[in-house]
């Protein structure tokens, strides 16, 4: 797939909502990237629009602070649609508000467990990891010191919101990075509570998990996940519990429109792609037509002078 090429799965995914009449403070109806999509918009809203010139040459829509959530935007969508291939039996959330600045790509509670997912995007990049280090391209990377605060607060808050209901099951959180596009990865040493994998292997390695939870635990778990005073516990439904990242009315009411909004940004990023692609190829072709009309003079002018001789 090129970059900002999107299947019908994935825009299904974008656009997915539950009933409109899900309970107030429910986080069941947010959306594979939507807190990236967010920032995204933030970046690019006070962004110049592109030139005519800017545009014929393809220059891309998106700008250095834009890129890097456009690129967290499309990996966890990408990783969403994998996770709608699970059964019944799983649990799946998105874009989890986890406090202090952080939030949780996917959640998915099954008779494997309950785990939480974040996606990282290091297309063409080799990827190598331990139980205490995660390494693209040589540079080590703080995911795994990450993973572990993460498993713990949600292990934390989870079991806290489940026994509140009534259902004191200590609830018990594994992690995985899932890791999009790399040219390949390595994994020298296995990590006791978090699994590093392709965006692909991720539902299969989910669905052969021994059976952990009966099918009430995961109902509770679900229903815990999903309400924002789990995450954000004596506080309002909205609040700003992300570290900057609140519950902007504009996602809350419309999250049809975000994804409408994203979908044609990504539109304009693959024709601005193509145009890269096109004006490449048109100069390598005049470069190499430049290349042997010079070697056909060269030939010409050798013969001639070679005739003269």
């Amino acid at each position: 797939m090129t970059e900002g090429d999107v299947s019908a799965r994935e825009q299904e995914t974008i656009s997915a909502r539950r009933a409109v009449g899900a309970p107030r403070g429910s986080l069941a109806d947010n959306v594979p990237g939507q807190w990236a999509i967010v920032e995204l918009f933030r970046a690019q809203d006070v962004a110049a629009e592109r030139s005519r010139f800017a545009r014929l040459f393809g220059m891309s829509p998106l700008t250095t602070e834009s890129k890097p959530w456009y690129d967290a935007a499309v990996s966890e969508i990408a990783v969403g649609t994998e996770l709608g291939r699970l059964s019944e039996d799983w649990v799946v959330l998105h874009a989890l508000p986890l406090g202090t600045g952080a939030t949780i790509d996917h959640l998915v509670a099954g008779p494997g467990g309950v785990f939480i997912i974040n996606t990282r995007h290091h297309p063409g990049q080799t990827v190598w990891a331990s139980q205490r280090a995660f390494l693209v391209a040589g540079i080590r990377h703080p995911y795994i010191r990450n993973m572990e605060y993460e498993m713990g607060r949600s292990e934390r808050l989870l079991s806290a919101a489940v026994a509140k209901r009534g259902h004191p099951v200590p609830v018990e959180v594994a992690g995985i990075l899932a890791v999009v596009a790399a040219k390949n990865i390595t994994v020298r040493e296995k990590h006791r509570d978090v699994t590093v994998l392709p965006t692909t292997a991720v539902v299969s390695w989910l669905t052969n998990r021994e059976t952990v939870l009966s099918p009430a635990d995961v109902v509770e778990i679900g229903r815990a996940a999903q309400l924002w005073s789990t995450w954000n516990p004596g506080g309002q439904v909205g609040a700003d519990v992300t570290g900057g990242i609140a519950l902007p009315q504009t996602v809350a009411g419309d999250r049809e429109a975000l994804g409408e909004r994203f979908l044609a940004l990504r539109a304009e990023v693959r024709s601005a792609w193509r145009l890269q692609v096109l004006w490449a190829t048109v100069t390598t072709l005049i470069g190499a037509g430049g290349f042997v009309l010079i070697t056909y003079s060269i030939l010409v002018n050798a013969l001639a002078s070679l005739a003269t001789r």
